[in-house]
């Protein structure tokens, strides 16, 4: 059941983005409204697993914004996930270096040793998440819910997290901060 979805999702956005230039679409389109209702759909049916494949087939296919090397600006996201149930997400060791993930519930999931340098990850629930060794240099975390986060050994420095949200996360020894913090 979870593999049609996820099938299905694919061939949707595939379908928007080959056929009918989501990628060249502005913001209020219809494709991008589309798009979303698409994706919004196939996320409430699927577990943290299936929403990770989600999440990483929607990064690498540039919709959630990425930045492929350091010669050229970064790729802003073409799909806003504001609202989106990631809740339980799965998709640990991964790349979402520059993704856009603001306003997201991504609670409880899974991102140990993840790179999300430069992530947009603004006023997301990352409660009670797996951030164990994760790169978040870089990354904006003004108004995320950390609290209960696992952030051992990883790397927060230059990111923007304010020391109250630390002070709810689980910070070890070997959580890199930036020397304010």
């Amino acid at each position: 059941m979870q593999q049609e979805v996820l099938h299905h999702l694919y061939d949707a956005l595939t379908d928007l983005v080959c056929h009918h230039q989501l990628h060249a679409s502005a913001k209020g389109d219809p494709v991008r409204a589309l798009a979303r209702a698409h994706l919004f759909t196939a996320l409430r049916q699927l577990d943290g697993t299936y929403k990770g494949l989600a999440i990483q087939f929607l990064f690498e296919a540039n919709l959630i914004g990425s930045h492929a090397n350091a010669e050229i600006d970064p790729i802003p996201p073409v799909l806003a996930l504001n609202g989106a149930d990631l809740a339980g997400l799965v998709l640990p060791k991964s790349n979402l270096a520059w993704a856009h993930l603001a306003v997201a519930d991504i609670s409880r999931a899974d991102l140990h040793d993840t790179c999300l340098i430069r992530a947009n990850l603004y006023a997301v629930d990352l409660i009670d998440a797996n951030l164990a060794q994760a790169n978040l240099c870089g990354a904006n975390l003004y108004m995320a819910d950390i609290t209960g986060a696992n952030l051992d050994g990883a790397d927060l420095r230059s990111a923007i997290v304010a020391p109250e949200q630390l002070a709810r996360a689980n910070v070890t020894s070997a959580t890199r901060l930036s020397e304010r913090e």
